[in-house]
Order: C-alpha cells, then sequence, then structure tokens
C-alpha cells in the first residue's frame, strides 16, 4: 500500500486527529453531535460493520483538504453507536494497483473470521478487495481486482463513464452472505432501460459469476446507472435503497418480493424529500435485530465558503430500518441518540390556540431535539421556529398544515448570507389510525434532520451569520392542535474537546 501523499502523512494517527479537530472547534456551523471527518472533505459512508463489540464506519475521505478528490477510506469506531473515535485512514490509493486512482465506495464483510472490504477502483472502474487484521487498523489491498468491470455482453448506459473515462459506470459493490453463497450487488445501468443493480454470486468471495440485473428502469428515463444499492432482506421481502444518477437528486427505497434473484416492486418512495442527502450504507445490527443506516450529507454552501471552513460534509445520524406490515419502509433515529439528552422542557395534554404564548421562551440553542405529538380537532396550522434571531431576521420554519397533511421546512430566512441554500422543502405527513401526527427534529448547528412518523425524513442545511440566531418558538397560528407531547433536550456533543462524554442507552434486545 501507497503511503498517504507528503503533507499528509503524519496525519494518520490519534493525537494529530485529535489536534485537526480542535482547529475546527470554534467553527459555529461545525456539528456537534453528527459523525463528522477530523477537517478536509468526506462524503460516502463506506463499510458500516459489527466487528468484536464495536461498531465500525468507514467514509470517502481526501486528507489533502475540503474538496473532493484523492479519495481514500476513512475509519471511525464507536462502542455505542452515539460517540466516535478517529482510527487510521483504512484504504489509501495504491502505486500500481486496480485502485490507484482512489478508494471508491464499497463494503466490508465478515469472510470467515477475516475483515473483508469489497469497494470500488478507477480507471477502469472494477471490483477491488482487501483484507485486515483483527483490530481493523490495517489493510492489505489485492493486486488484482476481484471484477474488472462489468459483463462484456451487457449493454450499459455508462459508455463512456460519468467521470470521463471510457470505461463503463460500475461501482459500488454491496456484499452479503445467504445460507452457503456469497451474493454481491454492483451500481449500473442498462442501455435503453435506465439504472439498475448487477447481481453476482460466489462460492468463496474471490471468483464472481455474474448472474443478472435484479431490477432495471424502475425511476426516470433519463437515469443513466443507480449508485450505492444496498438490499435490506425481511424474510421473503426486499427493499432495495438506490441513488438515481444523474436525473434524480433523491435516494430511493423500492420495497418487494425476491424472486429467483429479482425484485418484483410493491412499493417506492424517497427516504428524504431533502437536496443533501445521498449514497446509503446499511448494516443488520444482528443483536439488536435492527437494520441500521447512514447517508452522506452534503453541503448548501459555495466551494469557496467549504475552502474557507477546512471541511466538507458529514454522516446523517444512525437510523434504524424496518418494514411495517403495508410493505413501506420504517425510518427512524436509532434508539441510542436519547443518551444525549440534557436540560429539557415539556408541554403534555393541553390545547393550543393562536393566543397561546410560546411554551418554549427562553430555552435557546443551536443543539436540540423536538419531540412532537398532536391531533387536530378543527383544520390548524402550527409552527415551530428554530435559530430564531432576537429581531426574527433570520430563522427556519417547520410547518404543518393539517388541512393538506404536510410538513414544510422552509430555510428561506434561515441565513443572512445570500450565498448559501434557501431552499423550500415539503413532505406528505398523515394522521396515525388515532389522528395524530408526529415528528421528530434534531438540529445540530447547520444540519437539520426531521423524521416524519417513522417514514421518511426532510434534511436541510441552514448557517446562519448571527451568533444569537439561537431562540426556538412553537405556535398555532390558525385553528387549534391538542398537544399530547412537545418536548425540547438540548443534546451533548459527542466529541470529547466539547463535552464530557456520558454513558450510553444499552443496545436494544
Amino acid at each position: 500500500m501507497m503511503g498517504l501523499p507528503p503533507d499528509t502523512s503524519r496525519a494518520n494517527d490519534a493525537s494529530t486527529f485529535q489536534k485537526m479537530r480542535s482547529v475546527l472547534a470554534d467553527d459555529r456551523h461545525r456539528p456537534l453531535y453528527h459523525l463528522i471527518a477530523p477537517a478536509n472533505w468526506m462524503n460516502d459512508p463506506n463499510g458500516a460493520f459489527f466487528w468484536k463489540g464495536k461498531y465500525h464506519l468507514f467514509y470517502q475521505y481526501n486528507p489533502n483538504g475540503p474538496f473532493w478528490g484523492t479519495i481514500h477510506w476513512g475509519h471511525a469506531v464507536s462502542s455505542d453507536l452515539v460517540h466516535w473515535e478517529d482510527l487510521p485512514i483504512a484504504l489509501a490509493p495504491s502505486k500500481n494497483g486496480p485502485d490507484r486512482n482512489g478508494c471508491w465506495s464499497g463494503c466490508v464483510v465478515d469472510d470467515n473470521g477475516i475483515p473483508t472490504a469489497f469497494y470500488t477502483g478507477l480507471e477502469p472502474q472494477s471490483v477491488c478487495r482487501a483484507t485486515s487484521d483483527d483490530e481493523l487498523k490495517s489493510w492489505k489491498q489485492s493486486e488484482t481486482p476481484a471484477i474488472s468491470g462489468p459483463p462484456p455482453d451487457l449493454k450499459l448506459t455508462g459508455f463512456p463513464s460519468i467521470t470521463g473515462d471510457p470505461s463503463a459506470d460500475f461501482r459500488d459493490p454491496f456484499v452479503w452472505r445467504d445460507a452457503d453463497r456469497w451474493f454481491m450487488l454492483v451500481g449500473a445501468g442498462v442501455r435503453d432501460k435506465g439504472g439498475t443493480a448487477l447481481l453476482y454470486d460466489s462460492e468463496d468471495s474471490r471468483c464472481w459469476r455474474y448472474l443478472q440485473p435484479i431490477l432495471s428502469g424502475a425511476i426516470g428515463p433519463d437515469c443513466n446507472m443507480w449508485e450505492c444499492p444496498v438490499l435490506l432482506r425481511f424474510g421473503e421481502q426486499r427493499v432495495l435503497i438506490v441513488c438515481p444518477h444523474p436525473e434524480a437528486k433523491y435516494v430511493y427505497w423500492i420495497a418487494g418480493e425476491w424472486r429467483n434473484g429479482t425484485l418484483q416492486e410493491r412499493r417506492r418512495d424517497k427516504l428524504d424529500w431533502g437536496t443533501y442527502v445521498y449514497a446509503a450504507q446499511c448494516l443488520f445490527d444482528s443483536g439488536a435485530d435492527r437494520y441500521l443506516l447512514w447517508t452522506w450529507i452534503k453541503e448548501g454552501r459555495s466551494i469557496q465558503a467549504q475552502r474557507a471552513a477546512g471541511w466538507s460534509g458529514l454522516l446523517s445520524l444512525p437510523k434504524e430500518c424496518g418494514l411495517d406490515i403495508d410493505g413501506n419502509l420504517i425510518v427512524k433515529p436509532a434508539t441510542e441518540l436519547t443518551s444525549l439528552r440534557r436540560e429539557s422542557r415539556s408541554v403534555i395534554d393541553r390545547r393550543l390556540t393562536p393566543a397561546t404564548e410560546n411554551p418554549f421562551a427562553g430555552f435557546a440553542g443551536d443543539c436540540l431535539e423536538v419531540d412532537v405529538d398532536l391531533s387536530f380537532e378543527e383544520p390548524a396550522i402550527c409552527r415551530l421556529s428554530i435559530r430564531i434571531s432576537p429581531n426574527d431576521a433570520e430563522q427556519t420554519t417547520i410547518t404543518y398544515t393539517s388541512r393538506e397533511e404536510a410538513l414544510t421546512v422552509d430555510c428561506s430566512r434561515s441565513s443572512l448570507d445570500p450565498n448559501v441554500d434557501h431552499h423550500v422543502i415539503s413532505a406528505p405527513l398523515s394522521p396515525d389510525q388515532r389522528g395524530r401526527i408526529f415528528f421528530r427534529v434534531f438540529l445540530d448547528r447547520s444540519v437539520l434532520e426531521v423524521f416524519l412518523a417513522d417514514q421518511s425524513c426532510v434534511t436541510q442545511r441552514l448557517y446562519p451569520t448571527r451568533e444569537d440566531s439561537l431562540g426556538l418558538r412553537f405556535g398555532v397560528t390558525n385553528g387549534s392542535a391538542i398537544v399530547h407531547r412537545l418536548s425540547v433536550w438540548k443534546l451533548a456533543s459527542i466529541w470529547p474537546d466539547r463535552a464530557k462524554r456520558v454513558v450510553a442507552v444499552p443496545r436494544p434486545r
């Protein structure tokens, strides 16, 4: 394995990573309880892996600066799914191997007791393989690819690749074991059909046989390929998660039955209604009998601003995924995140009208969780405002309109800086069988994740210019609402230099 570039060769140990974090610790926009690289560029989560009592998460990382390029695999580890520690960079481009131009996205599996990574090399795009020692701190990269490219007789859309290379778009392997065989999905696209995930199998995880596309062209006629395919298994049901490229800006899930290596679609929807979420990575947490999911969250400011800040990109909160009785994907915050809760305020079983005073008056912050559970006796509009400046010049609003059964996250006034995004995003949110709606809000400085009744999310980015844009307000602007629960907590930092570590709740059983 080739060492890191000369200017970053020393930036691969815990003390150096800690210094990098300390330099950026006073950045008002830098999140405190999301997983974020020590500095520089971060994109796709990779290789989510539970090994010997700890969660390992890898990610696309450029050690040379806060911009895309020279892609390595960064590495973080956690014993509680909440607090993370930096480990040495796992994969770096080799000198003459198939990954010499970058170590792109992939996964990590347990191959008979040997942690094994499958990831993308370029160019040409291929599936690379690497194995690790027992501590996952050093990796041996294979000099030859596990799969050198797509089947030669398959008519793919991605010739030439969107990267500019004459080779095909063929990347982001996802590997699992079923009974006595290994299976792999690779993202690609079929000509005249659209995006696809190609299915392979293997007896030994070294020699792979192409089988077929498991599904093609389900999303958009101009979608040339699917990136980052992930397959969740629930008995005979499957959920395929894909990132359509380049047509769509969203992550989609597609649920259905698994028949002879193909997916028979029954349901589909967006994982997140915002435009910042991409590249899902999943882990089956067998001890808790659940799937965990992370995504990359992009920036909403200029390249120049990212360079000036010294960092770009982060990972979403860990999400638990399941399948409901109707075949819809369940998405909710990981249970362990409740360990971050500190000072709180709550309103329980109370009727609110436009005349009701703000129940959150005097409660402020930029790292918050808000839990909302409402019902309505008449049509109403409810509004939660966060990051409010004293004169209301800056604020972000989360509005629920009961008549339309829609929730809107409005960032049009989130910042006085005209050079950052000011998106307004709406998503459906219907009452449950009891006639109640609920959503959970996670604010982490410049990152906002809103969970809609365990069904989907809205992720936004906001960059207030004022240090005092910290206010919080909840009110009913029309009609009335019955508040079954309205709670807010201040959330602690997960990084040792910012806050004292806390004892996490046990893993669910």
